[in-house]
C-alpha cells in the first residue's frame, strides 16, 4: 500500500471539461464551426451556411473546414452598420 500525499494531475481533469467544445480555441488560432459561432455569437448552422454561401472565407484542411480570427473580423466589418445620427 502506498500513501499518496501529493495530488497527481490527470489528464482530461474537470479543469478541461468545464469548458464548452464552441469556447476552446484550436491550435494556430484557427476556428472550426462551433468556436467560429462563438466568437460571432451566432449558431454554428449559420456559420455552416455562410460558408456553404460563400460569404465568409476560411480554409480548407483536409476535409475541415477552419477560420482565422482574420477572417472573422473581415466578415464583421463587412457588415457593420454605420449609425445615421
Amino acid at each position: 500500500m502506498s500513501d499518496r500525499s501529493t495530488p497527481v494531475a490527470v489528464s482530461g481533469t474537470s479543469e478541461g471539461r468545464s469548458q464548452s467544445r464552441a469556447q476552446r480555441r484550436h491550435p494556430e488560432g484557427l476556428h472550426d464551426f462551433d468556436s467560429a459561432a462563438a466568437y460571432l455569437n451566432t449558431s454554428p448552422r449559420h456559420v455552416r451556411r455562410l460558408w456553404a454561401e460563400r460569404r465568409i472565407a476560411g480554409v480548407k484542411v483536409g476535409k475541415a473546414v477552419r477560420f482565422t480570427e482574420a477572417d472573422l473580423l473581415r466578415f464583421i466589418e463587412r457588415h457593420r452598420v454605420e449609425a445615421v445620427r
